[in-house]
Parts: structure tokens; sequence; C-alpha cells
């Protein structure tokens, strides 16, 4: 799903979570991110994440969205990284 700014992914994401958010559905939205934008995608979702962290989330989510985080800052075993796993370095460090 190819979107063209951050609100409208902003959007769909905090959809997601209100929804649920299974950890498969979260995965391929942000890969969807990722494959579509790269670099600038998988930093786009890490920040959106990071921000939904800070709403009041029931726990099966809240382990869904810090999964997607670990998924994409490569806190997790290399196998489950999203796209590099490095999308919260900036640009120039990575």
């Amino acid at each position: 799903m190819m979107m063209k700014n951050r609100v409208n992914y902003e959007k769909a994401i905090n959809q997601m979570v209100a929804d649920g958010a299974s950890r498969q559905a979260l995965f391929a939205f942000i890969n969807g991110m990722v494959d579509g934008y790269g670099r600038e995608g998988g930093s786009l979702a890490f920040n959106i994440l990071n921000d939904v962290l800070d709403n009041d989330l029931p726990e099966d989510v809240e382990d869904a969205v810090v999964d997607a985080l670990e998924a994409l800052s490569g806190q997790c075993n290399r196998i489950c990284w999203i796209g590099s796993g490095d999308y919260h370095l900036a640009p120039q460090a990575a």
C-alpha cells in the first residue's frame, strides 16, 4: 500500500493499533513501508511506532508494537529484522 505522507501512514498504523494490531499485520504493513520507501519508510515507521507507545495500550498490542520496533532497530534475532534493522539511527550514521 503506497501512501504519500506521514499523516496517512500515521492514521493507518493508529487504526491498526486501535483494531488490536496483530503482529503479522503490523509487520506486513511496515515491510510495505520499507519496500516502498526504503530507509525513509523504515525511519518513518520507527518514529510513528515510538509515538504510539505513548498511548495506554493493551498488553498484547504493546507487545506487537515493541516487537516491530525491535525488528526495525535490529534489537532481535537477525532473521526477524525488517529491512536493514537500523532505522533507529540517523541516516548518516547507518
